[in-house]
């Protein structure tokens, strides 16, 4: 990014690796040009609009970080302090018009914020940014009909142009155009998330068409502008991505499980995913979504190492046997008061369960058992000088586990990797000096040099190389 902070737009670069195409399966998207080498930056861009997510509670709205009290001497709204209370993002965009209406017993009082800048905006870009954001998909008419957005017509639509009186004001949107604003942000917005818990929504034209997959060959960063909370999205290559390939990001958490990751798209960006991870009933070989088998085939008994997929129904590939569709709600629930108390011992309980198959329908791969083993490597980071011999050698196996899970599903310089290599290199660390062996040096040679290339590409996690040399 250039010191006037203008981003390296596809129209500047004389060398763009990617060109904008359209097709009937994924819409407009990003296609390689050329061969693309990994950690590469394919784009640096500024956002169309910033603002709060839409169930924001008490923040700032210019830097968006939780607020303390103080409160805009204009319009009453929470922002940090003076400084934030005449930043151009909220004190030329919605403060004039706010006033009188902030109501902190409101569970949406944010909800309206976003769209109405997005309509301001469009009046105060040029020709061609306020064509861009026309350009990008609302599925407006797939969200009509929804919980969400009948409440969007009282707390957007009808708060923004009467309430707040844009429609008198002379202002061309209509009833349907705000809308429009809400479903473009719900299509294609990013969450930002930045130190000290903020929380955010920004939107970047370039950046939202790249097609979606569940094993991206890109990551995203944000950077720059932090005081203004108006942070640049950095575009780069996770993996090599040949010439004539999409290139693409995800919309959803890598960890969840294909049923999940199918019902947010489907909620959320209104489309079904066909990629190949959601379209193998074992999410590529990993079993992520898979329920342990507790049939026993023709034999009786209970099956041994079974993993039941589903597709229409639950199908044991060991015993044959067909199984109703089974649910981990119980699971779920114990991880979540797990994840309440930060309870070491009690993770480490689950995952013996697991191991002994006492917790049906979980196995050793399944989504909660997975997830239950990141959370337990992230409180062993937190209190890694204070672990025992078994608890660094267990940090170790989950760390090893969770790479050759990254391997398949976030593969490259992602941040997944980067964060994994990071506990288990520290983890080692301290075992070497608890066990004053030198056989360690190398393993942890490689895997230091792994992360320091990775986390040198995630700015809020640069510091951490510092800790491993």
């Amino acid at each position: 990014m250039s010191s006037s902070g203008s981003a390296k737009t596809a129209e500047d670069a004389a060398d763009t690796p990617y060109a904008v195409v359209e097709s009937t399966e994924l819409g407009r998207h990003w296609v390689a040009t050329r061969d693309i080498a990994a950690g590469e930056v394919l784009l640096e861009e500024r956002p169309l609009v910033v603002g709060p997510k839409a169930g924001a509670q008490s923040v700032c709205l210019a830097c968006y970080a939780p607020t303390t009290g103080y409160k805009c001497s204009t319009c009453g709204w929470p922002v940090c302090g003076p400084q934030c209370e005449a930043a151009p993002a909220h004190r030329d965009a919605e403060c004039p018009l706010i006033g009188g209406h902030y109501d902190s017993r409101r569970s949406a009082a944010y909800c309206f914020v976003m769209p109405l800048r997005c309509m301001l905006l469009l009046h105060q870009l040029d020709g061609c940014r306020a064509a861009e954001f026309r350009s990008l998909q609302s599925h407006l008419d797939d969200r009509l009909d929804t919980p969400l957005y009948h409440a969007y017509a009282v707390n957007v639509a009808a708060f923004v142009l009467d309430r707040l009186g844009l429609r008198s004001a002379g202002h061309s949107h209509d009833h349907r155009s705000a809308l429009e604003a809400a479903a473009v942000l719900d299509t294609n917005a990013f969450e930002v998330r930045r130190p000290g818990g903020r929380k955010f929504r920004a939107l970047y034209a370039r950046a939202s068409m790249m097609a979606h997959c569940c094993t991206p060959n890109t990551k995203h960063v944000f950077v720059g502008d932090e005081a203004e909370g108006q942070p640049a999205i950095r575009v780069v290559a996770a993996v090599p991505i040949a010439r004539g390939c999409p290139v693409t990001a995800t919309y959803t958490q890598t960890l969840w499980c294909t049923r999940d990751r199918r019902r947010h798209l489907s909620a959320a960006k209104c489309f079904e995913c066909v990629c190949a991870r959601c379209s193998d009933p074992t999410e590529l070989g990993t079993h992520l979504g898979s329920a342990a088998c507790a049939g026993g085939g023709d034999g009786g008994g209970k099956c041994s190492g079974g993993r039941a997929t589903a597709v229409s129904q639950w199908l044991c590939a060991t015993c044959g046997r067909l199984a109703t569709d089974v649910e981990a709600a119980g699971a779920l629930q114990v991880v979540g008061a797990l994840s309440k108390t930060r309870d070491c011992a009690g993770f480490e309980r689950f995952l013996e369960r697991v191991r002994d198959g006492t917790m049906l329908p979980l196995h050793n791969d399944h989504h909660v058992t997975v997830s239950v083993k990141y959370a337990l490597a992230q409180l062993y980071a937190d209190r890694i000088s204070d672990l025992s011999e078994k608890q660094l050698e267990n940090n170790t196996d989950i760390c090893k586990q969770l790479l050759r899970l990254a391997d398949v599903l976030e593969p490259g310089i992602t941040r997944f990797r980067g964060i994994l290599l990071y506990y288990l290199v520290c983890g080692l660390k301290q075992l070497m000096q608890m066990k004053h062996r030198r056989c360690y040096d190398k393993m942890i040679k490689n895997y230091t040099e792994e992360a320091v290339v990775i986390l040198k590409t995630e700015p809020d996690l640069v510091h951490l190389v510092e800790q491993l040399q």
